[in-house]
């Protein structure tokens, strides 16, 4: 399923929306601890933003323990980030993005490769839809004309041939179509 920015700023308009997006999706119903691992037992401090647990008295934050510890960045922007990044098919540069969410080159740099490295590190599973487009598979190599070097000889092309597109086949053999997993 595919989300539109429109949709996705409905769905996180402040900052506040954001924290509770990140909560869901790192912790499933309770808080858990970063520093004993309590399930359940931190209240939440508006004021501070943070987490207090009741067993260790000590304080945490939904970033704790990820890619995104110490940020500085609103979660807002974070948010964003992952959206972008992963929204864009041929991939999104330091400088474009630090422009798209306002904010500096160097912190568009580091918040991309954070995002990069979280996306690494979940080891996603493809599900829904997949698009395959202008695939080839098993069609003849076109018929290479030769050029007024080659020799008479019938040996086939040379075997160091370089560029892209030396073995593509014609475009009558491509395919673009859809593929759903079973369910």
């Amino acid at each position: 399923m595919t989300i539109t920015l429109r949709a996705f700023n409905e769905m996180l308009p402040d900052e506040d929306a954001a924290r509770a997006w990140f909560e869901r999706s790192r912790w499933l119903h309770e808080s858990e601890c970063y520093h004993c691992g309590a399930v359940g037992s931190a209240a939440y401090m508006p004021k501070t933003k943070f987490w207090h647990c009741k067993s260790c008295k000590k304080q945490f934050s939904v970033t704790a323990g990820t890619p995104m510890h110490r940020t500085h960045l609103p979660l807002l922007t974070w948010a964003h980030a992952i959206y972008l990044i992963v929204s864009s098919s041929k991939g999104i540069s330091a400088v474009k993005l630090g422009e798209m969410l306002g904010i500096s080159y160097p912190s568009a740099w580091y918040l991309g490769h954070r995002v990069r490295a979280m996306v690494a590190e979940a080891n996603p599973i493809l599900f829904g839809v997949v698009e395959i487009d202008e695939m080839y598979a098993g069609a003849p190599t076109r018929k290479q004309a030769k050029s007024s070097r080659d020799h008479d000889d019938d040996d086939g092309p040379p075997a160091n041939r370089k560029g892209r597109g030396t073995k593509r086949p014609s475009p009558r053999h491509w395919m673009t179509f859809s593929m759903t997993p079973p369910r």
